[in-house]
């Protein structure tokens, strides 16, 4: 963020950029590695700091600590993990993450590609800090593209590392800043101690050239924002409308729904009246049929008990007739048997009188044993 202090600071950034611009300049500079040796690298002529072997320390601990909090959160919860991330890499995340507020700082490499065909990563690294000042976003240049892959411990050199919380570094980042602030404050000096009277002015036209084209760049974004804010209310007034026609559609389709359920209800109320009726009389006949077979069953039960009592009495007669043939049977058995007993009498003694006869006359050679009565054979 600019106070009021870094105002001219700024100014003169600008009016600084604005030569190299004209005059295509790149300073090399110096960077210390962390083995004690050096290394000569290019810096772009957006870099408007100082490079410094204390900044790269800094910088290079506080990333340490934002990826191992990152691996640990991580680790912790991978569902939430989206949501609790501490830093992202690359220009576009990067970008989307200034435009959505959530940057806290810009961190890149001051040794990036040289390119600076329309649309390449000049373009593309000077649009993000434009972006980053609009959105008074800090950026720092520190340590490079291979010692930023090593402080993240990735596998590819990195040009860009947006940071999006500073939890657990805090004291870290607040120490980043006020270096980054001083050292692009040690630069503008540096810059202004090479700059004549010709430079300047020529810097104040560039400058002046530089916000006019601002300017008009300003004033077609708003431009274009403007006819974005009528396409997105035309869009709305459209949608608004398309949703009231869909609305009134349901509704006529609801209510003709309605109407056919309330119609398809009446045909069933009738329908269920006309079974009703229909199943009252075929019961009733149904009703009327069973008296009838129960009447005719009664019948058929009354006829049957008159022709089984017929029968019983029948029996009952046939047995009388066959009692009294038995005892005709039986009278007759015993009359016969009287007068055979009788008739058995009158021949014992006629027998017997005989019988003394044959006696007296065979008693001395008859051969029948004493005793023996003839009219018992």
């Amino acid at each position: 963020a600019a106070g009021g202090d870094d105002l001219p600071v700024l100014e003169a950034i600008e009016r600084i950029r604005a030569m190299q611009e004209g005059g295509g300049r790149q300073v090399p500079k110096a960077s210390k590695q962390p083995g004690g040796g050096s290394n000569v690298i290019e810096v772009r002529h957006y870099v408007h700091q100082v490079l410094s072997d204390e900044l790269d320390e800094k910088v290079k601990n506080m990333l340490g600590e934002l990826v191992r909090f990152q691996e640990r959160a991580k680790e912790r919860d991978p569902l939430k993990f989206q949501k609790q991330k501490r830093f992202c890499v690359g220009m576009r995340e990067a970008k989307r993450n200034v435009l959505r507020g959530k940057a806290k700082c810009i961190i890149g490499a001051p040794n990036l590609e040289e390119c600076s065909a329309e649309g390449g990563i000049d373009d593309t690294i000077e649009g993000l800090i434009e972006e980053c000042r609009e959105h008074e976003v800090p950026v720092i240049f520190a340590l490079s593209r291979n010692r930023l892959r090593k402080a993240m411990g990735k596998s590819m050199r990195l040009s860009i590392v947006c940071v999006l919380s500073a939890e657990g570094v805090h004291q870290e980042f607040k120490q980043v800043l006020k270096l980054t602030d001083e050292l692009r404050r040690q630069w503008v000096f540096r810059q202004m101690m090479h700059v004549t009277s010709d430079d300047a002015e020529e810097a104040r036209k560039r400058a002046e050239e530089r916000a006019l084209r601002d300017a008009e760049r300003r004033e077609a974004k708003a431009k274009l924002e403007a006819e974005r804010k009528e396409e997105e209310v035309r869009l709305r007034a459209e949608a608004k409308a398309a949703k009231e026609a869909e609305k009134a559609r349901k509704a006529a389709q609801r209510e003709a729904e309605i109407e056919r359920r309330r119609a398809a209800k009446l045909q069933r109320e009738q329908a269920a009246k006309r079974d009703a009726a229909e199943n009252a009389a075929s019961e009733a006949a149904a009703r009327e049929a069973e008296a009838a077979r129960a009447e005719e069953l009664r019948r058929q039960r009354e006829a049957e008990e008159l022709e089984a009592a017929e029968r019983r009495r029948e029996a009952a007669r046939r047995l009388a007739e066959e009692e009294r043939e038995r005892d005709k049977i039986t009278a007759a058995l015993q009359a016969q048997a009287a007068r055979e007993a009788v008739a058995a009498a009158v021949g014992t003694k006629k027998t017997a009188g005989d019988d003394e006869s044959d006696a007296e006359s065979d008693s001395s050679g008859s051969s029948v044993p004493l005793g023996f009565n003839a009219g018992l054979f």
